[in-house]
């Protein structure tokens, strides 16, 4: 099998051979007759592209979590996970020319990047990667043919526009796309993991085949790490395009103070002073916990030095604060201070020896 997409991807989708068994040594179709094909057996471009919006009811589980599901998706790129009541109540995420994320708690409203904008960004479009690679900017390779969950399946190498590369898996009998293939971090500052997605139980919906079905697989184990269902859906709703993009709302000043802090996460000065500035006009606030997330935030989008200064500084003003000393030992130990983040545990520890995740952190240094 060729290698197109790294070292990482190879070993993944070796793993998926392991697993599922050898691959048949059968002719395997050019990757246009792949595509022309799978394009046919989702109910043809006319059926596709009449498709204009579309919301989706179902379910999400990973682990003891089990919760219902709302996703709405509009052209040409507009993508909301949340239901459009009570908005500023729940978590919820989306897309609308970039990505964004919501917390609820503390109120904040988060543009995200790198791994976590990718993610959010390639579920946005309502068409698949097979669908007009060319005008998507996709290039598609043949990988040849394997096995995926007993199914005999065809691979495709994808680099798309943006650069990023997973494998698509093409049911050999079907024409479905059966899965998907990809390295990407664990979580925010995890190693990066070869994780495969599975797809199935194709219906039609607006005469368009759509997979009813999904899970992700640690490629590795063969653990599943989440499956998720769709029960119902909406086809041509009417949605507004308000509906994509972040809530807004009256902030509090602990809010205000924090958006501005995550904005201008890579002016280390910037962020200081705009902190400073609030604590001095509102020094009855308690902001240590909405703080302590946004340097977590600022430190999942790489602004290391900005998360290291803006947490010490909470952990000065909230000494007696747990979190504020984890927060900060997780921002050191990112920067490659390890003892002192191992300090800054231990006494998150010696204030809350029940705190489970700084104990697990300090343990984990090696």
């Amino acid at each position: 099998m060729r290698d197109r997409t790294g070292d990482a991807m190879k070993r993944a989708i070796m793993m998926v051979l392991a697993m599922t068994g050898s691959a048949h040594a059968t002719a395997v179709p050019p990757v246009e007759r792949i595509v022309s094909e799978h394009v046919r057996a989702l109910g043809g471009m006319e059926a596709i592209r009449a498709i204009h919006s579309l919301v989706r009811h179902g379910t999400y589980n990973e682990g003891d979590i089990h919760v219902k599901t709302y996703t709405a998706m509009m052209r040409p790129f507009y993508r909301v996970i949340g239901p459009p009541e009570d908005t500023l109540k729940h978590l919820h995420e989306g897309y609308d020319g970039s990505a964004w994320e919501y917390y609820p708690d503390p109120g904040i409203v988060v543009r995200t990047v790198g791994a976590a904008a990718a993610a959010t960004r390639h579920a946005a479009y309502l068409d698949d990667v097979l669908f007009d690679p060319m005008g998507a900017g996709t290039v598609l390779e043949s990988g040849g043919e394997t096995m995926l969950s007993g199914k005999r399946a065809y691979v495709l190498h994808a680099t798309l526009a943006d650069g990023f590369r997973e494998d698509v898996y093409v049911d050999a009998k079907n024409w479905m796309i059966a899965g998907y293939a990809r390295t990407v971090p664990f979580h925010a500052f995890g190693d990066n993991l070869p994780l495969h997605d599975e797809l199935g139980d194709y219906r039609p919906e607006g005469g368009v085949m759509m997979a009813h079905s999904d899970r992700e697989v640690d490629t590795a184990s063969g653990r599943v790490l989440n499956y998720g269902t769709v029960e119902s859906v909406e086809i041509n709703p009417a949605l507004p395009v308000e509906q994509f993009s972040p809530p807004e709302w009256e902030r509090t000043p602990v809010q205000r103070m924090i958006q501005r802090l995550y904005d201008e996460r890579t002016d280390t000065v910037a962020v200081m002073a705009t902190y400073r500035d609030f604590r001095s006009a509102f020094a009855d606030l308690d902001s240590g916990d909405a703080v302590d997330f946004t340097g977590y935030q600022i430190l999942k989008t790489g602004q290391t030095e900005t998360a290291v200064a803006l947490l010490t500084q909470n952990v000065a003003d909230n000494p007696n604060s747990a979190r504020a000393h984890f927060g900060l030992g997780r921002a050191l130990e990112t920067a490659g201070k390890k003892d002192e983040a191992r300090a800054e545990y231990d006494r998150a520890l010696a204030i809350d020896p029940n705190f489970i995740r700084a104990r697990t952190a300090r343990d984990a240094l090696k």
